[in-house]
C-alpha cells in the first residue's frame, strides 16, 4: 500500500498535478487576472483625467445609466473585453444581492486613490526636472473656487535642456493648489515658504517671484515679495504684466467721461438683448 502511494506521488510530482502545484497555479492565474483588471482601471482613470471629464454621477451601481463616465466607459469596453465583462458581471451580481465583494477596485475611494497616485507621480517628475535645473522662478496667484474657498495656484518656471536636441526650453509647471483664507502678506509669505519646504525645494535657488499687483503681494516694505527678498535677495519680483495692463486701462478709461458713457451704454444694450431670446436673434 505504501509503495502504491509512493508511486502515485512520484507520478503526480512528475506530471505537476500535486495539490500544492494546482493551488500555486490558481494563485498565479488569479494574480494575473487582477493585474489585467487594475491596468484597465488605471487606463480609464488616465483617459478621463487627461480630458478633464467627470468620473462619477448620481449612482455608483454597475449597469445604472446615471453612473456617468467611469463606470459607463468600463461597461462599454466590457462588451468587447472578456476579462472586464466577467469582472463587471460579478460586481453587478454582488450589488444586486447586497453582498459585499472582498475587492472590486471600482469604488469612489479607489478612484480617488488612483487619481492621487497619478498626481504624486506627475509631481515627482516636475520636482525631478526642477532639481536638474537647480534654479527656478515661482508664480503664485489666488482665486476663489466654486466652493468659495480661496486657493493659491502655485506654479514653477525653469529652463530645461532637451536630451535629444540639446536645446533649452522654458517649462512652466503647475505644482498644486494651496488653501489660503488669510490675506496678510506675512501669512501668504509663510504659505509660499512652507509649500516649497514641503516639496523640498530650496528657496535659496529661487531667482524670480511673480504675483499680482495687490498691496499685500507687491508692497516694497511689508509685501509678501519683500518678506521673501529679506531672506533671499536674488528672488527678483516681477509684477503680473496682464494685471498691470488691466489696471492701466481701467484708470485711463475712468479719466475720460466720454469713454465711461460709451461703455455704460454698450453694457445696457447688451443687457437688453441678452435677456430675451427674441431680441438676441436681432
Amino acid at each position: 500500500m505504501c509503495y502504491v502511494e509512493w508511486r502515485r506521488l512520484e507520478e503526480n510530482l512528475r506530471d505537476n498535478t500535486t495539490i500544492n502545484f494546482l493551488l500555486n497555479d490558481n494563485i498565479k492565474t488569479e494574480v494575473e487576472r487582477w493585474r489585467q483588471i487594475l491596468r484597465r482601471v488605471l487606463d480609464f482613470i488616465l483617459f478621463l483625467g487627461e480630458r478633464g471629464l467627470a468620473f462619477r454621477g448620481d449612482s455608483h451601481l454597475t449597469g445604472d445609466p446615471k453612473n456617468r463616465n467611469f463606470l459607463g466607459i468600463m461597461e462599454l469596453i466590457g462588451h468587447y473585453d472578456s476579462i472586464l465583462h466577467d469582472h463587471l458581471e460579478k460586481v453587478k451580481a454582488s450589488q444586486q444581492s447586497h453582498k459585499r465583494m472582498q475587492a472590486h477596485y471600482l469604488s469612489n475611494d479607489i478612484q480617488n486613490e488612483f487619481i492621487q497616485c497619478c498626481a504624486d507621480k506627475v509631481t515627482d517628475v516636475i520636482l525631478d526636472e526642477r532639481e536638474k535645473c537647480k534654479y527656478f522662478s515661482m508664480i503664485v496667484d489666488a482665486t476663489p473656487d466654486t466652493a468659495h474657498t480661496e486657493q493659491n495656484v502655485f506654479i514653477l518656471r525653469y529652463v530645461l535642456q532637451d536630451k535629444l536636441t540639446g536645446k533649452y526650453e522654458v517649462k512652466e509647471r503647475f505644482l498644486e493648489f494651496v488653501d489660503c483664507n488669510k490675506k496678510t502678506s506675512e501669512d501668504i509669505a509663510n504659505i509660499i515658504t512652507s509649500t516649497l519646504q514641503k516639496h523640498k525645494i530650496p528657496l535659496m535657488c529661487c531667482r524670480g517671484q511673480g504675483y499680482d499687483n495687490g498691496s499685500n503681494m507687491k508692497g516694497s516694505v511689508k509685501g509678501a515679495q519683500a518678506r521673501i527678498l529679506q531672506h533671499y535677495s536674488l528672488a527678483t519680483y516681477s509684477p503680473c504684466a496682464c494685471h498691470s495692463l488691466n489696471l492701466c486701462g481701467a484708470q485711463a478709461a475712468e479719466c475720460c467721461p466720454q469713454v465711461i458713457t460709451f461703455f455704460g451704454i454698450m453694457q445696457k444694450l447688451y443687457n437688453i438683448f441678452s435677456s430675451s431670446p427674441q431680441r438676441w436673434e436681432i
